[in-house]
């Protein structure tokens, strides 16, 4: 019965996330834009529409957005060695507003909630993150690389275990100190993305 509340929240996951899927097959950071404008509002309906907890602000927790900024400077700086990426006028609201909300939304407060079953914790490294968080971010990657994957397959790879990351992070992170912080965390996260690229060298 629980793996039934999954699969709902696949299907929820990829509702929500099919003009991302569509938008980015032009292949440009303004159609990503708009493909998250639409995605921001089928991510209200939802939550609105689907009934979980009632959102608890928290109250705001620093060491978590300094720790997940750290994390996206480290890896957007390993990403930015190997890739550049196209950025628009419209980039930074994508990346620090749109898709921090959306994601945090769709994949913590309705994902994490759905795979409250799975709340046994397993050591990452040197993290002990439950398993929904784990499973959660895989299918995060799982979305991202197919967002990324008409441009170039091993890009898309990278985006998709960048994603994983983040996942990881801001799901734990929403866990112990909530939506808020969670949202908040991601955005620090995808600051660095918006700042490697600046690089005189990126497209």
């Amino acid at each position: 019965m629980e793996w039934l509340k999954f699969l709902d929240m696949v299907l929820v996951v990829f509702v929500v996330y099919i003009p991302l899927l569509i938008g980015k097959s032009r292949r440009s950071e303004e159609s990503v834009f708009w493909a998250s404008v639409i995605s921001l509002i089928l991510t209200v309906l939802v939550f609105f529409l689907i009934k979980t907890e009632s959102v608890e602000f928290k109250e705001f927790g620093p060491i978590s957005v300094i720790v997940a900024s750290t994390f996206g400077f480290v890896t957007y700086g390993l990403y930015r060695l190997n890739f550049s990426w196209e950025t628009k006028v419209y980039s930074p609201i994508t990346w620090l507003a749109l898709l921090p909300i959306i994601d945090n939304v769709i994949f913590r407060k309705y994902g994490l909630y759905y795979m409250s079953m799975l709340s046994q914790k397993l050591q990452l490294l040197d993290w002990n993150i439950q398993e929904n968080v784990i499973i959660v971010a895989l299918l995060c990657a799982f979305i991202y690389f197919l967002v990324f994957v008409r441009k170039n397959a091993f890009q898309a790879i990278a985006e998709g275990a960048v994603a994983f990351i983040l996942s990881i992070i801001a799901g734990h992170i929403y866990l112990i100190h909530g939506l808020f912080n969670a949202i908040l965390a991601q955005s620090a996260f995808s600051f660095w993305r918006m700042v490697f690229a600046c690089h005189p060298h990126s497209k």
